[in-house]
């Protein structure tokens, strides 16, 4: 009689969806491409982490591999929007996401530029679209189910640190209730990541 495997199926992408299950999603593990080099697109060079970058490049089940590039959200929509005191973005073209749509999605435009797409079943926040960028889609890390995902994700910056500046300090000007969630020494931007740092 064989003994059973213990070694867990290959992840040949990541995957999530919302709560209830209504609404998937996967998109492509992070190529094995040299991010330095000369012939590599910019969205690689902007949205991929290279090991030589990364805090702790060798631990996990896939050491010294490419990360994709994850974010912490202070805006207010976002922090409105989830009820949370950040959310966390990974971002990808949408040409590289396979959606499913089996239940009733919402779309809401939180402000001029932004529509969120979330599922009307569950409630989960599911995708961010920017008007400025058609072809990119920001998905909520939360709603990946894929098992061991920092091996696959490097959180980078901390954005919109403006919105929630009332958070990060009491009114003594000492910490508030952000002041230890920021205190990952990654750096942190009063609005997005080509901005000035709070």
């Amino acid at each position: 009689m064989s003994k059973p495997s213990n070694d867990s199926p290959a992840i040949s992408s990541l995957a999530g969806g919302c709560h209830c299950g209504a609404i998937t999603y996967q998109f492509p593990l992070p190529p094995a491409i040299d991010v330095e080099g000369t012939d590599v697109s910019e969205r690689y060079k902007r949205d991929l982490i290279p090991p030589s970058k990364q805090k702790f490049p060798t631990r996990g089940g896939r050491p010294n591999q490419n990360k994709w590039r994850g974010n912490h959200c202070h805006c207010d929509s976002c922090r409105r929007t989830v009820g949370g005191l950040m959310i966390d973005w990974v971002t990808m073209p949408i040409s590289e996401v396979v959606i499913s749509r089996n239940g009733p999605v919402g779309k809401y435009k939180s402000s001029n530029p932004v529509t969120r797409e979330f599922c009307m079943n569950c409630g989960t926040s599911l995708f961010f679209f920017g008007d400025s960028r058609p072809d990119m889609i920001d998905i909520t890390v939360a709603s990946l189910t894929t098992p061991n995902l920092f091996d696959f994700l490097e959180y980078t910056d901390h954005l919109w640190i403006e919105d929630a500046s009332n958070l990060v300090l009491d009114e003594q000007g000492k910490g508030g209730g952000l002041a230890g969630i920021l205190n990952d020494g990654l750096p942190k931007f009063m609005r997005g990541r080509d901005g000035e740092k709070f």
